[in-house]
């Protein structure tokens, strides 16, 4: 890829912050996460004159938004900015000499007990989005759910924090979670790995400033589910199978969890399936940074032969540093067989 030039554009509780932090940003490292944890931002920041431990000392109730303005240069590109969406102040590490403060952001509503306090309560004849919606609301967030709604007769979060909880309950129904700009998102992954992808990364593109790491698993991988679960008042053991089309399920996995119906073990017995799957064949890429790489994207892998496909991105973390721009992206060939 062309050369290009790249700045980071700061607002700092409500305020145009750029010339104030952006100057004195040495590294800007931002993690985009498609589910399971929180996005982070990490500004290294020149501490002159300590002017980072005095009059501009940040606060644990500090807020910040940040967006970075790209000038390429590539053909199929145009001037734009890419925003990353607001954080909270997370974590300050002073360092010297020379002096230094690292400024950690994060997606979590900290300002909340959204990710601290363990709690145990219990939802009776609810639904999946109405119990994200509950877990949202009482953070001061909003919901975005974007997949079927399913009905679950009792559901009990059990002593877990409310984070972690919907990220257990997600997980469950093949749902994946993600914190962004002060939403919680909640997607059905299934259907999002069957978009058209948006993009092309060939193995050409990686020659010289990049380089990329492949793993395929073999020994770990199901072809087939079944689950065991307990139907009706009078706890009646029942079990539902499942195998791959075209596949010969001799290498089941068992899954001995909750299910409230035939359905509802379809559901979790398919997530569970779908999950172990994606885990097979998994690549990670370091290239020049670009605007377009973000999580939860599908796009194009050629040029690598029987590795050739189309992949989720898990993750990407864009760095600016030194005055260069580069991102690091993780994702996994996408199952669509079923």
């Amino acid at each position: 890829m062309d050369t290009m030039k790249s700045k980071l554009i700061i607002e700092y509780n409500g305020v145009d912050a750029t010339d104030i932090i952006a100057d004195d940003c040495d590294s800007f490292t931002w993690k985009d996460n498609a589910s399971g944890t929180a996005d982070t931002v990490t500004l290294s920041l020149a501490n002159i004159n300590q002017k980072w431990m005095n009059g501009f000392y940040p606060s644990e109730t500090d807020m910040f938004k940040a967006w970075i303005q790209l000038q390429e240069w590539a053909t199929d590109y145009k001037e734009g900015k890419m925003y990353c969406g607001t954080f909270m102040v997370d974590s300050l590490k002073y360092s010297g000499f020379p002096e230094t403060l690292q400024l950690s952001g994060i997606s979590t509503p900290i300002d909340s007990n959204f990710n601290v306090k363990q709690k145990s309560r219990t939802w009776n004849k609810t639904t999946i989005k109405t119990v994200m919606d509950d877990i949202a609301s009482a953070s001061g967030i909003e919901l975005v759910y974007d997949a079927e709604d399913s009905s679950i007769e009792s559901v009990n979060q059990n002593g877990k924090t409310d984070l972690a909880f919907a990220f257990a309950l997600g997980s469950d129904y093949g749902l994946s979670v993600k914190l962004y700009n002060n939403k919680m998102v909640v997607y059905d992954q299934a259907i999002y790995e069957q978009k058209k992808p948006l993009y092309e990364i060939s193995h050409d593109q990686l020659g010289g400033n990049g380089s990329y790491s492949v793993i395929n698993q073999v020994t770990t991988v199901y072809d087939s589910v079944k689950i065991q679960y307990t139907e009706g008042k009078k706890g009646k053991v029942v079990a539902y199978e499942y195998t791959i089309p075209g596949k010969e399920g001799n290498r089941q996995m068992f899954i001995n969890t909750k299910a409230e119906s035939y359905g509802d073990a379809e559901k979790k017995g398919k997530a569970a399936l779908r999950e172990n799957i994606r885990k097979s064949r998994t690549i990670t890429i370091k290239m020049v940074g670009s605007a377009k790489y973000m999580a939860t994207d599908c796009f194009n892998l050629t040029g690598f032969g029987k590795l050739d496909g189309v992949y989720f991105i898990d993750s990407v973390t864009h760095q600016k540093s030194g005055g260069k721009y580069t991102v690091s992206l993780t994702a996994h060939q996408v199952v669509t067989g079923f």
